[in-house]
């Protein structure tokens, strides 16, 4: 059994480098994990390449691009993907929106009513890491708010662990961007989408890493996010 067992193995590692050669794997923000997978799956379905992808935030993104030569493709805000300088070009997969939600205890209008006393706990994604916690904080900035929420504020992680608080009403509100939102809806309170004019642009991008492009698949999914079929997938996720 055991000598069956090393014959099964070999067998496997001597098949990797042809799956690999027809296949693809991207590293994304951790933000995103519910448009890309479902971009992957259609990619999939339409073109016979195998797809894959790691989450995590910006950081973690960057540090698994360095490390992993397999990875050929990003997908975040560019924001970030540009200072890493791995990247050789950029496809812009739409535009991000940040958005403001409570917990189902708790109701507001707009981001002003952050200063009420009812909003105690309120969680944004770690803004050296997440581009929505940069832009929540320029927000709360620009619109005078630091001084009276400043000391409520909870910097997390990344944004679905902002939804997870939210959900679970460990916080009173949150600063999340508009696919999560739009996946949170029957499970939180009141949802305000923050003027873009609040925060710097988010521009959702497909980094394409240098000297990483060459593979069929790679190129195949270059083309396929400038398709109407990527666009739509885009769209019904608030991008």
């Amino acid at each position: 059994m055991l000598r069956r067992f090393f014959l099964g193995c070999a067998a496997a590692a001597f098949i990797l480098p042809a799956w690999a050669s027809d296949s693809l794997l991207i590293a994304a923000g951790a933000g995103y994990r519910k448009p890309v997978l479902e971009l992957l799956q259609t990619f999939t379905t339409a073109t016979g390449f195998k797809a894959e992808a790691s989450f995590g935030n910006m950081k973690q993104v960057e540090v698994q691009a360095k490390q992993n030569t397999d990875i050929s493709l990003l997908i975040g805000d560019r924001a970030f993907l540009e200072p890493m300088q791995l990247s050789q070009r950029f496809e812009l997969l739409g535009t991000g929106r940040l958005v403001l939600v409570t917990s189902k205890a708790h109701a507001l209008g707009s981001i002003n009513d952050l200063g009420q006393s009812q909003f105690q706990r309120i969680a944004v994604p770690d803004r050296s890491k997440a581009v929505y916690g940069k832009a929540a904080f320029t927000c709360l900035q620009r619109q005078g708010l630091m001084q009276a929420v400043g000391s409520k504020l909870l910097e997390v992680a990344t944004v679905p662990q902002v939804s997870a608080y939210l959900v679970t009403g460990e916080v009173d509100a949150g600063f999340i961007n508009a696919t999560e939102a739009l996946a949170l809806k029957d499970k939180v309170g009141s949802t305000v989408t923050i003027d873009p004019a609040c925060h710097e642009p988010i521009e959702l991008s497909l980094a394409v890493l240098q000297g990483r492009d060459h593979s069929p698949a790679a190129q195949a999914f270059i083309r396929f996010v400038a398709t109407p079929q990527a666009r739509q997938v885009m769209q019904r996720h608030g991008l």
